[in-house]
């Protein structure tokens, strides 16, 4: 496993990393790789606090179950009730349909306007002016479309809610219960003990101190910070007889239905899927200068918590490792079929790596271009996977 790992943060260029691994609820193995902060040579352990991102969201949403459980909301409330501010467009627009992003809402991440402005300490009500006027890209219910103003919304509603803010909220219901004590609410001048650094690479593949993002834009959407400790019990409170009922547990990893009585792959704060046949509940996140992943094999009863300190694949080094356990989830542990169409298979590839590397191709939607950046470390791992197979 080390030697797994070792290999992995030299091959893609990773300053840090740190690991916990869950079997039944405890831990079997946690431990941190490479740098914590390389200009200070501090090194990476499992107590070091990282940003976590988007992981955040599946606290939020068991916040909002927790409240729906309590009595202060329904989820089938629509937004008004609990945030009066909403525009007239979002009056068909529930809790539910912000948890599962099937609101509609267009993500203020989405916007070009607001990339230059990631510094910027936002007021609540003047990041939602950025959306506010926009007209709802869907009916609510109809699609799935990844929001980031759902999930800040939700922060607003569970504090009016609760009475208390964000992360006081966390603290006494989720954290604290469950023992997670150094999970927080990030703020960039506050002193943290064992806070990483994050880092972005340079055009020359030199590490760089990463992009200030003020905390106040992600919020409740990926605002979190602490240990992968931390995340190792969550992953025990989420167990039968931990913190949260059975009804709740079943909420968050049961797809969400939409209007035409289809079903998409995502719960509440969760994505669900299979690998390989396996079936998974897990979330990445990502943010300037870190990248994280919690993946629960759930028949497996295996969980692996990734938690890494630049942009890089948290998923792919989760299900990596989570190969060592259950063989069978990569490639790599597979034997080897047979390609039944080569020449086929060949002209796929050319054309995926052509519109990679030039950019300009028409098929490649506006998403695809303001995600390329990250995208090219993917890319440039699977050609070597690709050499690799030769």
């Amino acid at each position: 496993m080390d030697r797994l790992i070792e290999a992995q943060l030299k091959r893609q260029n990773i300053p840090g990393l740190a690991l916990a691994v869950m079997r039944d609820g405890r831990v079997i193995k946690a431990r941190g790789y490479g740098m914590a902060d390389v200009e200070l040579g501090v090194r990476a352990t499992e107590r070091s606090a990282f940003q976590w991102a988007s992981v955040s969201k599946q606290f939020t949403g068991a916040a909002i179950l927790l409240l729906a459980e309590d009595g202060r909301l329904k989820l089938s409330d629509p937004v008004r009730v609990h945030y009066t501010n909403a525009p007239v467009a979002w009056s068909n627009v529930t809790i539910h349909h912000l948890v599962t992003h099937t609101s509609g809402i267009k993500s203020y991440t989405a916007l070009p306007e607001f990339v230059p402005t990631v510094r910027k300490d936002y007021q609540p009500e003047e990041l939602l002016d950025l959306v506010r006027h926009h007209p709802l890209e869907f009916v609510p219910g109809e699609k799935w479309s990844y929001s980031n103003t759902g999930y800040f919304l939700l922060g607003l509603i569970i504090e009016k809610a609760s009475g208390q803010s964000y992360g006081d909220f966390l603290a006494a219901r989720i954290f604290k219960p469950a023992g997670m004590t150094t999970a927080r609410v990030n703020h960039q001048f506050e002193l943290i003990e064992n806070r990483v650094t994050g880092y972005n690479r340079s055009q020359s593949n030199r590490w760089l101190r990463s992009e200030f993002v003020s905390p106040t834009q992600p919020y409740a959407a990926g605002a979190l910070l602490g240990r992968v400790l931390d995340l190792a019990k969550w992953d025990a409170a989420l167990r039968p007889g931990g913190i949260f009922s059975d009804h709740a547990r079943e909420l968050m990893w049961t797809p969400v239905k939409l209007n035409n009585g289809r079903t998409f792959p995502y719960g509440y704060g969760w994505q669900l899927g299979e690998i390989r046949g396996y079936p998974f509940v897990g979330h990445g996140g990502g943010i300037d200068g870190f990248s994280t992943f919690i993946l629960r094999l759930t028949r497996e009863k295996l969980t692996v918590i990734v938690l890494i300190n630049a942009g890089a694949d948290s998923q792919g080094m989760a299900v990596r490792v989570a190969d060592q356990y259950v063989p069978g989830l990569t490639r790599g542990s597979m034997k080897p079929q047979p390609d039944k169409d080569p020449e086929l298979s060949a002209r796929l590839w050319q054309c995926l790596s052509d519109m990679a590397e030039t950019k300009d191709s028409k098929m490649l939607t506006p998403a695809f271009r303001s995600d390329f950046a990250r995208s090219q470390r993917r890319h440039a791992a699977l050609r070597e996977d690709l050499r690799l197979m030769e």
